[in-house]
């Protein structure tokens, strides 16, 4: 029997506070598989279990790391908190808001111009004093994420922060680049829509 702890979305330490609890919880010695959708939070996850000797595995696709672990005849008696993991204070520093990007392009002016407002507009936002729960990306912007772009590293910084990356699937298949993605959740229509109106409060640069 599988338990799923699905943790997408959530920022440091509740990946890893959900993480203890499953393990606390589960007496039957089932296996737990953690989801989580950003680097940092995968690599907080897996230290906490190195370090208290619990064996698990890791399978990543397209940005979502599903973390299985094998607490079969594990006697789990964590050494410290969850929370001493987390490498950076995420919520201190994530503010209630998204950024949607429509385009690569910032502006609607001159294209060569728009491209360095942009990288410099995603360079910018980690120096925020607030950086924004999510960027979503859809339309040109999905090719922000892709391999061997300026703009690609850029989303890494921001996703190591804890800022989910979200690319819009339609597009990514439109302009061919699935296997060129660096960074990011490729996901629905469905999803954006429902993210778009739940009433956060949404930046369109």
């Amino acid at each position: 029997m599988i338990k799923i702890v699905d943790c997408r979305g959530q920022l440091c330490p509740q990946p890893l506070i959900n993480t203890k609890k499953a393990l606390k919880e589960n007496v039957n010695g089932e296996t737990i598989q953690v989801i989580v959708d950003n680097a940092t939070s995968c690599q907080n996850v897996s230290r906490f279990l190195t370090d208290n000797a619990v064996p698990f595995g890791i399978d990543e696709q397209n940005g979502v790391f599903t973390i299985s672990i094998n607490s079969q005849g594990i006697e789990f008696n964590p050494m410290k908190e969850a929370e001493e993991y987390c490498e950076v204070s995420f919520p201190s520093k994530s503010g209630s808001y998204i950024i949607v990007l429509t385009s690569n392009l910032m502006g609607g002016g001159n294209e060569d111009l728009g491209k360095i407002l942009m990288k410099g507009f995603l360079n910018t936002l980690p120096s925020l004093e607030k950086i924004p729960q999510e960027i979503i990306c859809y339309n040109s912007a999905v090719t922000l994420a892709r391999k061997g772009t300026d703009t690609a590293l850029s989303l890494v910084k921001l996703n190591n922060l804890g800022v989910k990356i979200t690319l819009c699937g339609t597009c990514v298949d439109f302009f061919g680049i699935k296997e060129e993605i660096e960074v990011g959740t490729i996901s629905n229509m469905l999803y954006i829509t429902e993210r778009l109106s739940s009433g956060i409060h949404v930046v369109k640069p």
